[in-house]
């Protein structure tokens, strides 16, 4: 072979299958000097007329080929070659790659040239180990016997390769027997084995060692056949040492002969060496129909090796199936997830929980994990009947999931319509004493998803009324992202056993959940009532109308002919109604829908509440003609005081209709000049304030209505203001209807502000003062009107 580089060519003898050791120590065959360089870095070996393999001696021995960085790689010349900085083009010498073609005799160990030993695909490489005559090996002697005549090349010497010849110092030893021999021998390998842990690779073959005489022949050694049992050992104790592939050189030819043990501990090897393949499944399973029981565990392994391409298949079921047969325990388990996910076979739960089972029975913790997914399940729906006994149903979050199925007759209900499931029968059976029995069964569809029959039995009483049985529950319990059982589905069915005082007082159901009790009229109003109770509580605090709607809309259909729930549609209405005066907007339009209905069956403050709807436009169109209308109907139908009000307020604004002055002063100066709820006071004050024009007597008895509701209506303090500032008789009075108006006006009401700002403008009721008349003027530009408040915020 020819190495070049800018230094020149350099001619290195290299015959087919021999080999050079490269580093920079005085015992190798080629000498380099560089950075980096190894005493021995690495083993150039011929394995054919033009392919090299390389290999690094230490996993830190790197070169380069190609400009690839490796430790060990098998190349055809020509290649660039890089090693302590240095590249090298290497290639065959043209009379030699000749010599090569027609050399057919014969090499060293009876190959035949260019030709490599046949071996299986799974098999390693042809390594043949030729140690140097004499040479010790561990300590041990190695003999040397006859070979074909090999002729040393002289190399050239240059700056930065050298080569040479190696003399190796032969030593002698007297003749031992066999016995004795093959011992050494195997003590020179173990220990051999030992020194080699580290390295990457060991050489094909060690070169053919040129004597120290031209002439010389030189005589390698020959391996002497071992044993089974012997090269078994030696397998497993290279195996120990860290080098399985010379530990799988070793075993190969013995494994090709049959021998179920060389087999098990070739697929070790191969396995061990990165070689993962179906052939460490083949041997495996070889060794194991062969007889090998050791290989059983092993089989088990790489058969569920998470590296094995046919992991899946059938034929890998069918060798766990066998593995299991031949009593390997350890099988069990991946059988039972190839039975539960279907793979390599079709999916069978009952396999799967039968396999868990024997593994289970064999220790294996995965299978504990398994199988306690059916009891878990079964725990969940135990707790979810207990909770039927408590109060609450905010524990039901805990036992059904958000997005649940079919659920005791309801089709995938929202959560908030099962809770309010739960609380109609919890007020339908007020005492309950509900338990779970014996008999509870798991049937596995997947290990996430279970469906259980839980046997129970109940006893729930209203007054009197008591009925006993038992029951089924039927659930479908789910494992979560966070590996919480929750309830999917539920579906029950109970046998009444006994009903007290008579089967008469109930209805029957084939449900718990459908039991009621046969009411009469009287209870069913009572029930009602407790109902639309329990609704109207604390909505002053929630100011959630819709339940509350609901519940009395029901109340109104199902008791046409009652009355009992036209207080509370009062109630609510009224509440609405400030609500929509506080806030200037309507939540639902489909609520004024409902607030009719109230009104056509007589509900006085839902009438009302239309016509404030109608005036302002909200949930409907504007119409202020119908909303006068509501409050005259609403007024001639009860006489109450708020609807006289409205009333009258609408006939002397006029807003959107003719002023009706005479009807106004008609309804209130009669009623409320003298009253203390402020709107009433307001308006008759207005009122009496437009009969003062024409007779000044009355002066005083509109600021005396005033006065009476100035600390509750700061717009009766703007009014009054102005009673005393127009028509005060003394300067004390003037100077005090100016500090009313300044009041009112400091509190937000507009026309306060416009009057303050006049009063500074003119100097009526104190100083002139220009800019706090342009200031309050500017004010009055700028703020909003307060807003108008309801009737019942105002107490008497």
């Amino acid at each position: 072979m020819t190495l070049r580089n800018a230094d020149g060519e350099h001619r290195i003898s290299c015959p087919l299958h021999a080999s050079l050791t490269l580093g920079c120590g005085p015992d190798c065959d080629v000498t380099f000097e560089g950075v980096g360089i190894l005493p021995r870095h690495c083993v150039v070996y011929r394995a054919g007329e033009r392919t090299f393999q390389i290999i690094g001696e230490f996993a830190a021995a790197q070169f380069s080929v190609n400009g690839v960085i490796s430790s060990e790689l098998e190349v055809e010349v020509p290649f660039k070659f890089g090693i302590g900085g240095e590249v090298f083009d290497v290639d065959v010498a043209e009379e030699e790659e000749g010599a090569l073609k027609e050399e057919s005799g014969p090499v060293a160990g009876g190959a035949p040239t260019g030709a490599r030993t046949s071996r299986r695909g799974y098999l390693l490489k042809p390594i043949s180990l030729k140690p140097r005559a004499g040479e010790r090996v561990g300590g041990v002697i190695l003999a040397t016997t006859s070979a074909p005549e090999v002729e040393a090349q002289a190399l050239p010497q240059s700056a930065s390769v050298t080569s040479r010849t190696v003399e190796p110092a032969v030593e002698t030893k007297p003749p031992v027997d066999e016995e004795e021999s093959s011992s050494l021998l195997l003590a020179g390998l173990l220990v051999c084995g030992a020194m080699i842990a580290g390295v990457v690779y060991w050489p094909h073959h060690l070169d053919q060692i040129a004597d120290s005489r031209p002439d010389a022949v030189v005589q390698p050694a020959t391996a002497p056949d071992f044993s089974p049992e012997a090269t078994i050992r030696v397998c497993e104790d290279l195996l120990q040492a860290g080098a399985p592939t010379l530990a799988a050189q070793v075993v190969m030819p013995l494994a090709e002969k049959g021998n179920v043990a060389a087999m098990h501990m070739l697929a070790l090897a191969l396995r061990a060496s990165g070689q993962f393949g179906e052939e460490v499944v083949f041997l495996l399973q070889k060794a194991v129909e062969g007889g090998r029981r050791e290989a059983l565990r092993d089989f088990v392994s790489v058969v569920d090796d998470e590296e094995n391409p046919a992991r899946y298949t059938e034929g890998a079921l069918k060798q766990l199936l066998l593995a299991a047969k031949l009593g390997e325990t350890p099988a069990w388990m991946p059988l039972g997830e190839r039975y539960e996910h279907g793979n390599g076979t079709e999916r069978d739960i009952k396999l799967a929980l039968a396999a868990f089972e024997r593994a289970r029975m064999a220790g294996d913790k995965r299978a504990v994990t398994k199988l306690s997914a059916g009891q878990e399940a079964m725990d969940r729906v135990a707790a979810y009947v207990r909770s039927w006994n408590e109060v609450s149903v905010a524990t039901l979050l805990d036992h059904v999931a958000a997005g649940q199925g079919n659920f005791f007759v309801l089709d995938h209900p929202p959560m908030d319509v099962l809770l309010r499931q739960e609380e109609e029968m919890r007020a339908r059976w007020p005492l309950r004493r509900i338990s779970v029995v014996a008999g509870a069964q798991a049937e596995v569809e997947t290990f996430d998803l279970i469906q259980v029959t839980q046997p129970f039995q109940f006893e729930v009483q209203r007054g009197e009324r008591i009925a006993r049985g038992k029951g089924v529950l039927v659930c479908t319990v789910q494992r979560d992202e966070a590996d919480r059982w929750r309830i999917t589905e539920a579906r029950d069915t109970i046998e009444v056993t006994e009903l007290l005082p008579a089967k008469e007082q109930f209805v029957s159901a084939g449900s718990l959940r459908e039991l009621k009790p046969a009411l009469t009229h009287a209870e069913q109003v009572d029930e009602a009532r407790v109902e639309i109770l329990e609704q109207m509580r604390g909505i002053e605090a929630t100011e959630d109308f819709k339940p509350a709607l609901s519940v009395l809309t029901n109340a109104m259909y199902e008791f046409p002919q009652e009355t009992f729930w036209m207080p509370f549609a009062d109630k609510l209405c009224d509440r609405m109604a400030r609500e929509l005066f506080m806030n200037g907007k309507w939540l639902d339009a489909a609520w004024a829908e409902q607030v009719h209905q109230f009104g056509e069956h007589g509900s006085v403050s839902a009438m009302l509440l239309e016509g404030h709807l109608y005036a302002a436009g909200y949930g409907c169109t504007r119409n202020p003609a119908r909303s006068l209308g509501l409050y005259q109907k609403a007024f001639e139908a009860g006489k109450r005081r708020d609807a006289r009000f409205y009333y009258a307020e609408a006939l002397f604004q006029g807003r959107g209709v003719p002023q009706e002055i005479e009807k106004a002063e008609a309804l209130v100066l009669a009623f409320m000049s003298r009253s203390k709820h402020p709107l009433e006071a307001y308006l008759a004050a207005h009122l009496l304030w437009r009969k003062a024009e024409h007779d000044p007597a009355l002066w005083q008895d509109v600021y005396d209505t005033l006065s009476r509701v100035v600390d509750q209506l700061p717009p009766a303090k703007n009014l009054a203001g102005m009673v005393l500032l127009n028509h005060g008789q003394t300067t004390k009075e003037r100077r005090t209807g100016f500090a009313a108006i300044k009041v009112a006006a400091e509190e937000g009401v507009v026309e306060a502000m416009k009057n303050l700002s006049q009063c500074y403008l003119e100097g009526v009721g104190c100083e002139k003062d220009a800019g706090q008349a342009t200031f309050w003027k500017q004010k009055a530009l700028v703020t909003e009107p307060p807003r108008r408040r309801h009737y019942t915020e105002f107490e008497e």
